[in-house]
């Protein structure tokens, strides 16, 4: 049995709710009574009508939300059919209070207390109840209605700070590919390659470019293909071979089967750029860097492992790529998604587990 009592005694806005019907209920009988002859002025009608909803609000606001709170937790059919007897008292105090205030009044016309009482109480019961019944339907909707718009509120603070989060971490991507150090590097790299090697030299203008693009569309994607993905990777281990030379080599071994699946924009390049960064590029004798993605059931591993020396997950400081990785990770996936920092074969191998999500048709332009 469930309502929106909350285990507190009722706000103010419950008890305005409890006269509003109440009043309402009492209007409606008075004016019933009226059409039937059964009472003597409008005035006195209304009078004797105020006097029985505050009487009855005062009880049922009183005792049913202790009421409520005594029988929580048991089944539906048992709460309610308790809640009959309840209402059933609450109809005869709310009964004996009115009769007792109209009596001191002498709002009824010489009746006694005894006459008012018998008269009424059958009357009043089953209205009680029956308003009863209601409200408590009322507030227990109220209830589920209050729970599931807080869990959406939740999820929408959840969903925009997820947003948030991702859009810093393209942003920051993309800040890491107009960094100037980069561009500096790569242009000079196609200046010392436009006499010796023209065609090699356009190459690599038309990779920067494809990065470039690649990188300013990726702020308004959720997920592309694999396949993409992994073009935009080595367009960029291609740009930075143009700057390192032979101190740079990389292999790719990828399973045919997941180039079609969806992954998040600039996953394995971020990846990719870690290992250079960090691993290749300090080392005057370079190093070599693998690629892999396979699938197995319903998860997705890329993996990008470098010969470098290594670090550890706590090594990662705030606004890192890899940290920046993680938070859009998370904030697509939950914890579905993970990226894991290892030793193995002698080198630092960062693997990425996901959910596989087939690449979704679109409709042709």
């Amino acid at each position: 049995m469930s309502t929106a009592d909350g285990g507190g005694r009722p706000g103010t806005a419950k008890w305005l709710r409890i006269l509003t019907v109440c009043l309402v209920v009492a209007l409606l009988v008075t004016s019933l009574f009226m059409f039937a002859g059964r009472s003597g002025s409008v005035l006195g009608a209304i009078e004797t009508a105020l006097v029985y909803a505050v009487s009855m609000a005062a009880v049922v606001g009183s005792t049913l939300p202790r009421a409520v709170r005594r029988f929580r937790g048991l089944s539906a059919p048992v709460g309610w059919g308790l809640m009959v007897p309840v209402l059933l008292a609450d109809g005869g105090a709310g009964t004996g209070l009115a009769c007792g205030l109209l009596t001191l009044l002498g709002l009824h016309h010489g009746d006694s207390f005894r006459r008012c009482f018998v008269s009424d109480l059958g009357v009043n019961a089953l209205v009680v109840v029956a308003v009863g019944f209601g409200m408590l339907l009322y507030e227990s909707q109220r209830a589920r209605l209050d729970a599931v718009t807080l869990e959406l509120r939740g999820k929408e603070i959840e969903h925009a700070r997820a947003q948030k989060m991702a859009i810093e971490a393209r942003l920051a991507s993309l800040e890491s590919r107009l960094h100037p150090h980069f561009l500096f590097n790569t242009l000079n790299a196609i200046l010392a390659l436009i006499r010796e090697d023209p065609d090699h030299a356009e190459r690599t203008v038309e990779r920067l470019a494809t990065l470039l693009r690649f990188s300013l569309d990726a702020t308004e994607r959720g997920l592309v293909p694999l396949g993409q993905e992994l073009k935009i990777a080595v367009d960029y281990l291609e740009i930075e071979r143009t700057r390192l030379g032979e101190r740079l080599s990389y292999a790719l071994d990828i399973d045919p089967d997941v180039t079609a699946c969806e992954v998040p924009p600039l996953v394995i390049q971020t990846l990719v750029e870690n290992s250079i960064k960090h691993a290749i590029a300090p080392r005057p004798g370079g190093g070599h860097v693998r690629v892999e993605a396979s699938a197995r059931g319903d998860r997705m591993t890329l993996t990008v492992w470098d010969d470098g020396p290594g670090f550890t997950p706590a090594a990662v400081p705030p606004g890192h790529g890899l940290d920046n990785l993680r938070g859009r990770l998370a904030g697509r996936y939950g914890p579905a998604a993970t990226l894991d920092i290892t030793r193995r074969d002698g080198g630092t191998l960062v693997t990425v587990s996901l959910p596989r999500t087939p690449a979704a048709r679109t409709a042709p332009a």
